[in-house]
């Protein structure tokens, strides 16, 4: 991004450079970085490099932090508690983001009305990057409070902004010492809890009342400790005793900063009495939004919530986070801290870890997002920082496209999204189906069998063209040709999830002959009974719907009436869910029939000359050997090739006309500065090829992004879901191509309209 000054300055080195400028971005303060006049203090300019060196270490430190935390607590018990969670998660993320919002409605509060010249985005923007800072970093909330005064000071100065902060952070904990206390007193009261416990919780309330008593006294007498503080180091130095003769220097210079602020805490009740009560109650307010988040966690986890018990646990392991904050994430002691709280009140172990883990979840989706305004906050400083230092830098900068991509960056973003989720759609969409292909061919291939006998032209989702087409008598040849170990007849059909959403694979075994074939082994509950509506389901299956209720005895809705899960199996294979072959006949009408045979050799080196021999036999029916069912899935549905074609000229056509409306945006703004160029002797091609320049590395950005969004976007269902995504390289080279040519195509027309642009009309363009 081109700024004034720097405008002025390569004027003449770059003239086209002026291409970038526009009167808005001139006096957009927050479009600039940070100026330093040419006369500024040395001094100030040495404090503000600082700033931004901790501002970028910090986000760094914070980055490194996030990643060991995930790492450390790891992804699978985030995922199984927020797959119990499901779309609840999100309401979850409402509650803590009202909760943020009331403390930044404190905190605004907090600062003199003169000075609130900022919007609460920019306020709310602030807190959620000094949260993520207090978060991720072991000096907690000194570091953090001090990232949001300094997001804030070029609208608040900064000593306010000090003030401020520090005026709504005691507020607020005293606001949490009350929570404390009271937390205390109700599990004192409502629970028969062990001697030792009543030790620990009159401990915490009688510590938690000295507290306040203390802070009471401190603002009757008007005492200022770090005042006292500063003096009486500044009288020990007087003395030459050598530790606090180097303190004293640091700390004197600061004396008047100090006294300010604490005169400041003092006179804000008496000055401000109506602002003192109101942060007052939206601290409690923000308290009061910690509490619905513990009860709705613990009501969609399934167990008894209560608002009592959540009281409790907010206000207990508010003492967590007040005695280890200086561990960062308070990784691992508040999961321990959390679980001894709610053992104490009667729930299981378990429930606290995994209340801890879905919390903790919460914290880092915001911490992320705040991350991500810290990054975007100190990046442009370090870059304007290391151009003024590196003139090769500058140069790039000083290029007349990036200067053009970065001149409008919300609308430079937005662009990049729109081509990424073109290429998200493309990937992903043909990623899921042929996962979805492969998988069924990968399960129904591992059931133990060489070969699968179906009628022709049966190859899909429901195993046949017609309802159940084979005989369960040919099954009994088949066993009899020479070189076959077992041959098992078994019906497949489609039913609907339990959502609605999707549809499920039923098999239809005899128990006795499939265990043979597959090996099949009972490890909970018992097999189906044949003259009962029961079914058994895989380990698998099992693990992903585990939730305090055994899965052993619930039911599942098959064929619109309750059949009973009465086992769990294991190895996995075929469909997850198989109930009776007799029961799937008789729904289906086919006493005896069949969809599939599985056919087992003897020695499965031998299995295409069985399958020959079993050809000659049944001329009429397909013969597939199991090894080759997931390419056969994949590539065998031509309804899905052409699904996967409209899917991919839609998300081309997407691209081309995000970059088209974009460019021609662009160039209707840039008129005035096309007309410029134009009379300082651009010629036609060259304006045009800019345009189509910035066409492409916006386009080359967007699919790097959609790459990215792909394999998030993988990770994610695959996590949560029981669906497989296979991202091939093939469609990667064409989700490639494809943005690529819609970001050509689509900045052809503003191109050739930039081009062809009479200069003395662009230039009183207005």
């Amino acid at each position: 991004m081109i700024s004034v000054k720097r405008k002025t300055h390569h004027s003449q080195a770059n003239p086209a450079a002026s291409f970038a400028v526009s009167d808005e971005q001139v006096f957009d303060d927050e479009a600039m970085p940070p100026h330093v006049p040419p006369n500024a203090p040395e001094a100030k300019t040495g404090s503000r490099n600082r700033m931004m060196w901790l501002q970028g270490v910090a986000f760094l430190l914070g980055l490194a932090l996030l990643i060991y935390l995930v790492h450390r607590v790891g992804v699978d018990p985030i995922f199984a508690a927020l797959k119990q969670i499901g779309f609840g998660f999100f309401l979850l993320i409402l509650i803590s983001g009202t909760r943020h919002a009331v403390r930044t409605l404190a905190m605004r509060q907090s600062i003199p009305r003169e000075h609130r010249t900022f919007k609460f985005r920019q306020a709310f923007a602030a807190r959620i990057a000094g949260e993520a800072i207090t978060f991720l970093t072991f000096a907690g909330p000194l570091l953090g409070e001090a990232t949001k005064a300094a997001l804030l000071k070029r609208r608040v100065p900064l000593a306010q902004g000090v003030q401020a902060i520090v005026v709504d952070n005691l507020l607020y904990n005293l606001s949490v010492a009350l929570l404390i206390i009271g937390g205390a007193v109700v599990m004192l009261v409502s629970y028969q809890l062990p001697t030792a416990v009543q030790v620990v919780l009159w401990s915490i309330a009688l510590s938690a009342a000295t507290v306040l008593a203390i802070v009471a006294f401190v603002v009757r007498r008007r005492i200022m400790p770090l005042t006292w503080l500063i003096e009486r180091i500044g009288t020990l130095a007087a003395r030459d005793v050598t530790p606090f003769v180097s303190l004293s220097n640091v700390f004197t210079k600061r004396r008047g900063g100090v006294e300010s602020l604490e005169t400041h805490v003092y006179d804000f009740y008496r000055a401000r009495r109506g602002s003192f009560f109101l942060m007052l109650g939206l601290d409690f307010l923000a308290h009061v939004t910690s509490v619905l988040e513990v009860y709705a966690v613990l009501s969609m986890l399934g167990f008894e919530a209560r608002l009592a018990p959540a009281f409790v646990i907010e206000s207990l392991t508010k003492v967590i986070n007040f005695a280890f904050g200086f561990v960062p994430a308070t990784i691992g002691v508040y999961e321990g801290g959390t679980e001894v709280i709610l053992r104490a009140l009667g729930y299981a172990a378990a429930a606290g870890v995994t209340l801890a883990i879905v919390r903790k979840a919460g914290i880092v989706w915001w911490t992320a997002i705040g991350l991500m305004i810290l990054s975007s906050r100190v990046a442009p400083a370090f870059a304007n920082r290391l151009a003024a230092r590196h003139p090769r830098i500058q140069k790039v900068m000083d290029n007349l496209v990036i200067s053009n991509i970065t001149h409008r960056p919300a609308r430079t973003l937005t662009t990049i999204l729109g081509i990424g989720l073109g290429v998200l759609l493309i990937v992903f969409t043909v990623g899921l189906a042929h996962g979805i292909l492969r998988e069924r061919g990968r399960r129904e291939g591992s059931t133990g069998a060489e070969l699968m006998i179906r009628a022709s032209g049966s190859l899909g989702f429901g195993g046949s063209t017609g309802l159940l087409p084979l005989s369960e008598a040919d099954a009994i040849q088949i066993a009899a040709i020479e070189g076959v170990r077992l041959a098992v007849p078994m019906a497949q059909a489609t039913v609907n999830t339990d959502s609605g959403f999707g549809v499920r694979l039923l098999d239809g075994v005899d128990f006795d002959s499939y265990s043979r074939l597959a090996n099949l082994k009972i490890v909970e509950g018992r097999a189906f009974s044949t003259s009962a509506d029961e079914a058994i389901v895989d380990s698998q299956w099992a693990n992903e719907r585990q939730s305090t209720t055994p899965i052993v005895g619930s039911k599942l809705t098959l064929f619109e009436r309750p059949f009973t899960i009465v086992g769990i199996y294991e190895p996995p294979g075929g469909g997850r869910v198989k109930i009776p072959l007799r029961t799937m006949q008789e729904q289906l009408g086919g006493e005896g029939r069949a969809s599939t045979i599985l056919v087992s050799c003897v020695n499965p080196l031998e299995q295409e000359q069985i399958a020959q021999l079993i050809q000659a036999r049944f001329p009429d029916y397909q013969i597939l050997l199991t090894r080759d069912l997931p390419e056969l899935y994949a590539a065998g549905t031509p309804a899905l090739n052409v699904f996967i074609s409209i899917v991919t000229a839609i998300a081309a056509t997407i691209s081309t006309l995000v970059i088209l409306l974009a460019m021609y945006t662009t160039v209707i703004e840039r008129t005035r500065q096309i007309g410029i160029l134009k009379a300082l002797g651009m010629s036609r091609p060259r304006i045009a090829w800019i345009i189509e320049q910035e066409a492409l590395l916006v386009s080359v950005l967007g699919v790097i992004t959609g790459l990215v969004l792909v394999f998030v976007a993988r990770f994610v269902v695959m996590r949560m879901t029981t669906l497989t995504v296979d991202i091939e390289p093939r469609w990667l080279l064409i989700a490639f191509a494809i943005g690529l040519l819609g970001g050509t195509l689509g900045a052809l027309y503003p191109a050739w309209r930039a081009a062809r642009q009479d200069a003395v009309d662009a230039l009183s363009y207005e």
